[in-house]
């Protein structure tokens, strides 16, 4: 761990740049097991539906990878912390938990809001079609999207049975 946050300092936004720093598939692993870890731990610790869970450790790899990106560009870093912290706070606060609705309406603005950018800053097909490290964070945040639509709709569900 404490290896890993000495490397922090020198993590570029592109692994391609000539700066000494993370590479894009360093970034990719880092997030990757960071996720795994929370997947386990969180599944061991809590109680969650799996739907949940696994939104969680969709929003830990995009957020990981955001942070990591974000050590030397703000926008990165704040989309990073806003994904994690808007995901985790009902897990923090009783009081947001009561308004875990509310919540996923701001993550899902969050990461629309990535999803979208990603794709006007970066206008050359071939790079996107190169770009594994931003084409899997922009699956995670697709999958991110789907489940709180998905849990959306199984709240509206249990809350009007009848279907009026």
């Amino acid at each position: 761990m404490t290896a890993m946050l000495t490397m922090l300092q020198t993590v570029s936004a592109h692994g391609g740049e000539e700066k000494a720093g993370l590479t894009n598939i360093q970034i990719m692993l880092i997030s990757l097991l960071v996720s795994v870890i929370f997947y386990a731990t969180f599944k061991k610790l809590t109680d969650i539906n799996p739907n949940r869970n696994f939104l969680l450790t969709l929003v830990s790899y995009t957020g990981v990878v955001h942070i990591l990106l974000g050590i030397n560009d703000f926008v990165f870093l704040l989309g990073g912390l806003g994904v994690i912290s808007v995901a985790m706070l009902p897990y923090l606060s009783k009081s947001a938990k009561e308004k875990e609705g509310v919540l996923d309406i701001i993550l899902s603005i969050i990461v629309i809001t990535m999803f979208i950018a990603y794709f006007v800053s970066n206008h050359d097909l071939h790079y996107i079609l190169e770009d594994y490290l931003g084409v899997s964070t922009k699956f995670a945040e697709a999958g991110i999207i789907a489940l709180v639509i998905k849990q959306s709709r199984s709240h509206s569900k249990q809350n009007n049975p009848s279907g009026n």
